[in-house]
């Protein structure tokens, strides 16, 4: 029997060396390359603040990229009357970049708030390159930035929505209380505070708007309860931009001698009213009566509902959430499925209204304007056909659901307020006090 004889090529020790010494320096090279990769992308961000900083021209970038953005802002300022803005701007955006805040720098809002950040910079109470980054979260460390550069003094918690928001007014307020001054003191508060109601304003619950937080200390220091406080502060009271204030007083002091009103007849009265002050800026309730009034509403919310939801002007609007819910329940007897979608015009609103007898077309100019979003949830099933369950309602701004009705403004059954939920979880909406 033959025996094999296997042969390996032999390597000397000399080309072993040799290769092994390629190796490593191929292995050098690419960290090499790797590490002024690295630091060209460290030095991008710096170089792009300085060049969009001393450019004299707008250049061309990508609409909506970060440079895009970031230009916008600079060019917003005026080189020679607001320098001093434009130095602060360019100041906190590259000390954030070295505190290595970077989800604080890609996010649009956080970068508009940055923004306002440096527009009230004269106002520090410290100095912002001594503020230090205690977390990774980026709104966490906007507030924290905040509360570095303008609060000496304790501010209320729903105090730092001001600057989230567009509304300057709110941001000097936030500054003022950080100074320690009075809430009496505060520029152009839009309803008149006693001091009981200066204080309630600064004891608002953490999840309020600033309009809930003065509409319920409004209520308080005319001398409603904290229920009903509570409950006016979720009306659309606090989303009205406080128009014919005087007006709103005295349906306030209304609500406050009225006992066991159902909070849902208040809401629809509250609508009411707000269709008769628009038409008549003369209308009073004085001598009405809580039971006049109930049915006034009642008649104009039907009439809503049938007759005049043909006449509405024709609106759509792009939807405020990008996508829907649909979900499926099978049992031994029916298969049903659920859908909760955005109504995207003033079309959908009247069919809305006429299936449901109430008056959701009333809120075309609402939806198109992006104050509130109107949802429909929906049900198929081989049983039933076709169902609307439930119109939901949500403020935008503070991304809440405030209304919820049934057919008739009736209170939405178990399901439809567990499916609602479900959807809210999803999108991080809250959903009022009430509902």
């Amino acid at each position: 029997m033959e025996t094999s004889q296997i042969h390996r090529k032999h390597k000397s020790k000399s080309r072993r060396l040799k290769e092994k010494l390629a190796e490593k320096a191929k292995e050098a090279a690419l960290q090499e390359s790797l590490q002024k990769h690295n630091k060209a992308k460290k030095v991008l961000f710096p170089v792009m603040i300085e060049k969009i900083f001393e450019a004299k021209e707008r250049a061309n970038y990508e609409y909506n990229s970060l440079a895009y953005i970031l230009q916008n802002h600079f060019n917003s300022l005026n080189k020679k009357k607001q320098s001093r803005r434009r130095e602060a701007f360019k100041e906190i955006l590259l000390f954030l970049y070295k505190k290595r805040c970077t989800k604080l720098l890609r996010n649009e809002e956080f970068l508009r708030s940055i923004y306002e950040i440096s527009w009230f910079s004269t106002n520090y109470v410290r100095d912002v390159k001594t503020w230090k980054r205690t977390s990774h979260n980026a709104e966490k460390q906007l507030k924290s930035l905040v509360k570095h550069c303008f609060a000496k003094y304790d501010v209320p918690v729903f105090m730092y929505e001001a600057w989230l928001d567009t509304n300057r007014k709110y941001m000097s307020w936030f500054i003022d209380l950080g100074k320690g001054q009075g809430v009496k003191t505060l520029t152009k508060v839009p309803v008149r505070l006693t001091k009981k109601g200066a204080h309630q304003f600064l004891q608002a619950p953490s999840n309020y708007t600033i309009e809930m937080a003065l509409r319920r200390a409004q209520a308080l220091a005319f001398g409603t309860d904290e229920l009903l406080a509570e409950r006016i502060a979720c009306t659309a009271l606090s989303r009205n931009g406080f128009e014919h204030e005087s007006f709103w007083e005295t349906v306030i002091q209304f609500f406050m001698k009225q006992t066991m009103l159902d909070f849902n007849k208040m809401t629809e009265i509250i609508d009411y009213l707000s269709h008769c002050i628009r038409q008549n800026v003369e209308y009073t309730i004085k001598g009405r009566t809580i039971t006049s009034l109930t049915r006034q509403s009642d008649e104009w919310h039907t009439e809503q509902a049938i007759h005049r939801a043909s006449m509405v002007e024709v609106f759509t609007w792009k939807p405020t959430l990008n996508s829907s819910l649909v979900v499926t329940s099978k049992s031994e007897k029916d298969v049903k499925k659920y859908r909760l979608f955005e109504l995207c015009s003033s079309k959908e609103l009247i069919a809305e209204g006429r299936k449901m007898n109430h008056c959701v077309a009333s809120y075309a100019r609402s939806c198109c304007v992006k104050v509130t979003s109107i949802f429909s949830l929906r049900c198929i099933s081989f049983s039933k056909g076709h169902e609307t369950l439930a119109t939901i309602e949500m403020d935008i701004r503070s991304q809440t659901i405030v209304q919820a009705k049934a057919r008739f403004n009736k209170p939405i059954s178990g399901i439809a307020k567990k499916i609602m939920k479900d959807w809210a979880a999803h999108h991080d909406l809250k959903i009022g006090k009430w509902l």
